[in-house]
């Protein structure tokens, strides 16, 4: 879905699913994520996970949610000509599965909803499954929802 439309025809996609490739998650994936989300990174042990359970290796749910917007930049679902998005919120997330660095993981995102808050913008929902490489089980689930503006029509 990556060639250019308007406002019109993304109203048509409800229902078409997209699947991303393959991503594998490395320890720098979780070194530079605890780098960018901690507050004092001088105070705080950036060893991925050291203090859980299930070991240095499990990566932060965060860091998968994160992952939404990687998968959106590497394959646009939606292109208007002079438009743009912005992100409107998530209504749920679930973590089902514990990812591990070594990971491979892909999005399957699914167009569930695009409604018409005004003449030059679409509110669309989408349902996002990350799936893992080894298993084939979900890992994380979201419904994530956002705002297409018609740039052209704004101004």
């Amino acid at each position: 879905m990556s060639t250019e439309q308007t406002l019109d025809d993304i109203q048509g996609l409800t229902g078409q699913s997209e699947t991303s490739a393959w991503l594998q998650i490395d320890e720098s994936h979780l070194k530079d994520f605890g780098r960018a989300s901690y507050l004092e990174p001088d105070r705080v042990d950036l060893t991925p996970s050291r203090n859980h359970a299930m070991g240095p290796t499990l990566v932060d749910g965060f860091l998968m949610l994160s992952l939404l917007v990687y998968f959106d930049f590497s394959s646009q679902l939606f292109r208007t000509p002079g438009g743009y998005a912005f992100n409107y919120g998530l209504d749920r997330v679930r973590f089902t599965k514990p990812v591990f660095v070594g990971d491979g993981v892909r999005l399957k995102r699914t167009v569930v909803d695009v409604v018409r808050k005004s003449p030059t913008r679409l509110l669309v929902t989408l349902d996002c499954e990350l799936e893992m490489q080894s298993t084939g089980e979900t890992a994380m689930v979201a419904r994530w929802l956002y705002m297409i503006v018609d740039g052209q029509g704004e101004e």
